[in-house]
């Protein structure tokens, strides 16, 4: 186990190259969830509720009951994501996992040259990602897991879809209270949008009333991988007294589309009960691309089903705010 920690290290310290903008299917990127949305993303090494399943396949075979996890992301320009996460204990060993990504882009109605004030006609645009994997535990300390997912992209009449696959490795020592994760997202097929906007009727010599005027031409679109990610998580959870607890989880994240990203989050948890969360992102680029993030959780009961809220505000410098609200439960 030590030479597959050693090679997973040697791996995350390889130098990334940035190539923004260079990728299909950017939505796969986002924080999902509240939690890990408060804690900054860093969420690879950690299983507070289902949501951990996109960040790292095998950290769900760790969580000692089914969990499931509804989020409302408001995002930019008035656009919504909803994200749902669910997992089911087969056994002691093994467990399933699924997750649904929809980012809805809202409409907005059509212009061109001849209808510049409006058409009476919209366009609409929808990211959605459905993912369904495995994970199994080796012993009591190393799980692994993987997941396939279907990848789609529309923007009005054009889309384009992908297959990939995750997978991930987990370390939990239960009495030490310590995690490592590792994890490759999004390794797969490239994407090409088509659509019937793409053809069109042209005329090759305007200047010549005798030749074919309707030939059909098609824009030629170009094929882009999707957004890989390398993620290196680590977290800590130390008890203070009998009823408190502090948290303190950092990821080491390599996307190939961008700079390396950095990951810091802690949480103080009060009685099981009220969580406080605290953030830092920070992408290692030239444009000081950083964040900070804030967070709370409550949990309850209902029915003796355990119930959790939460809430994520995320304080972008070079954007807009955004905010989560999520809430799960275990069974």
């Amino acid at each position: 186990m030590k030479k597959i920690f050693y090679f997973i290290l040697f791996i995350s310290l390889l130098p990334a190259q940035d190539k923004v903008g260079t990728s299909a299917a950017n939505f796969l990127g986002i924080t999902m969830g509240s939690k890990a949305s408060s804690l900054g993303g860093s969420f690879s090494s950690l299983n507070s509720d289902a949501s951990s399943f996109f960040y790292n396949p095998a950290s769900i075979s760790i969580s000692k009951k089914n969990q499931f996890s509804l989020n409302n992301t408001d995002w930019f320009l008035d656009s919504k994501i909803l994200f749902f996460a669910g997992n089911y204990k087969i056994n002691n060993s093994a467990t399933i996992g699924a997750y649904i990504i929809n980012l809805n882009y809202g409409k907005e109605e059509i212009t061109d040259f001849e209808n510049q004030n409006g058409s009476d006609l919209y366009w609409t645009a929808n990211d959605l990602a459905i993912a369904s994997g495995l994970s199994l535990k080796l012993t009591n300390q190393f799980s692994i897991g993987s997941s396939i997912k279907f990848i789609s992209q529309r923007i009005h009449n054009e889309s384009a879809t992908s297959l990939a696959t995750d997978i991930g490795i987990m370390y939990s020592s239960e009495p030490q209270k310590f995690n490592m994760g590792f994890s490759i997202s999004n390794f797969g097929l490239n994407m090409m949008l088509e659509g019937k906007d793409l053809y069109n009727r042209i005329d090759l010599d305007p200047q010549d009333g005798g030749n074919n005027e309707t030939i059909v031409a098609k824009i030629k679109t170009e094929s882009w991988p999707l957004p890989l990610f390398l993620r290196l998580g680590i977290s800590k959870t130390v008890n203070i007294g009998k009823n408190n607890a502090f948290l303190i989880t950092n990821d080491f994240v390599i996307p190939s589309d961008d700079a390396e990203i950095i990951c810091t989050g802690i949480e103080i948890n009060s009685f099981e009960i009220l969580s406080i969360r605290f953030g830092h992102n920070t992408t290692l680029n030239d444009y000081d691309d950083e964040y900070f993030t804030f967070g709370f959780g409550l949990k309850t009961q209902i029915r003796k089903f355990p119930i959790n809220i939460d809430y994520s505000y995320q304080n972008r410098r070079l954007l807009n705010q955004t905010s989560v609200i999520g809430i799960s439960f275990e069974f």
